[in-house]
């Protein structure tokens, strides 16, 4: 048997799948980052309602949110589009951006949200 032959063969076959598996694992990163900025998105929404159901338990008719303030609540940084994304989410037809830059997506979106 040609025991030198056979050793290659195999070790071309872990090269091959070594490179599958690195493939794989960048494409399952990429799947993971989607589903986390729509899992951002969607806990953002849940924690602005969550504010505005606590100003209206307080008798409060408004509540002003700045984007920055969400993001430290919710422990992220660098994420003011799915931030942003759920405030627009959830204004209301009263409600009103207060400041934004061109882009309507950064850190210092101030939206005021007004309690029926």
């Amino acid at each position: 048997m040609d025991y030198n032959k056979i050793i290659l063969e195999m070790l071309g076959r872990i090269q091959t799948l070594e490179e599958k598996v690195a493939l794989l694992e960048t494409e399952g990163k990429q799947v993971i980052a989607k589903k986390n900025s729509v899992g951002l998105t969607q806990t953002a929404r849940e924690y602005i309602l969550s504010c505005k159901y606590e100003a209206k338990a307080k008798g409060k008719t408004e509540v002003t949110l700045l984007c920055n303030d969400i993001q430290k609540e919710l422990h992220v940084k660098n994420r003011p589009y799915s931030i942003c994304r759920a405030m627009y989410d959830c204004m209301g037809i009263r409600d009103e951006v207060l400041s934004a830059p061109p882009s309507g997506f950064s850190t210092t979106v101030k939206i005021k949200y007004y309690i029926e």
